[in-house]
């Protein structure tokens, strides 16, 4: 069983898959309380699924993209879950804060968000995703080299674009063309 605090259809707002039609699996719980947590539902409520009644729940919508995000998804072994999906045709990537990348290392895409950028993982990730403000220490990040894609990301409000934050973003690419900027499609399109 899951603890799942929704399940809904949207557009992917943020790294490689931005623009792509995506199912997204929000489940219950993270090991952080980061203060600038942009979905505090992981902390709600949640309802107890079976991974056939997710399976059976996704099954209404068209894309065969599959989002499992948090919270923390990898508080949860999820690899059976992941080959379930994969199984039924679906691409499966999962959002981390990276706490146990043994834990959905079967899917197909992860997108690795590191909030303690003093210890930084180096492998275990497809793309890495820096939520930056503009009071943030960069300097402990523009030298963190990958081979993956490195993106910064602006830290916006819960339901729009921090302006502020953007700029600093914005700047701050500029300055280290290796870093690519996220800005949350989702919030500037008006969508979940």
């Amino acid at each position: 069983m899951l603890k799942v605090v929704d399940i809904f259809y949207s557009i992917q707002g943020e790294g490689v898959q931005v623009g792509m039609a995506c199912i997204f699996i929000r489940l219950y719980g993270c090991n952080l309380s980061c203060g600038f947590c942009d979905e505090m539902l992981h902390r709600g409520s949640y309802k107890e699924y079976s991974k056939d009644e997710i399976l059976n729940e996704i099954k209404q919508y068209p894309s065969f993209h599959v989002v499992i995000t948090g919270g923390e998804p990898s508080l949860y072994p999820l690899n059976s879950f992941i080959e379930l999906l994969q199984a039924h045709m679906y691409e499966v990537a999962i959002e981390t804060n990276g706490y146990d990348f043994s834990a959905i290392d079967s899917a197909n895409w992860i997108t690795y968000s590191p909030k303690d950028w003093d210890n930084i993982a180096t492998f275990g990730f497809d793309e890495i995703k820096f939520i930056v403000n503009k009071n943030s220490d960069v300097k402990k990040i523009v030298d963190f080299d990958s081979h993956k894609p490195l993106y910064i990301q602006p830290e916006n409000n819960r339901g729009s674009i921090n302006h502020e934050n953007l700029n600093f973003c914005i700047d701050f690419v500029k300055k280290n063309p290796k870093f690519i900027l996220s800005v949350q499609l989702h919030k500037l399109i008006g969508v979940e």
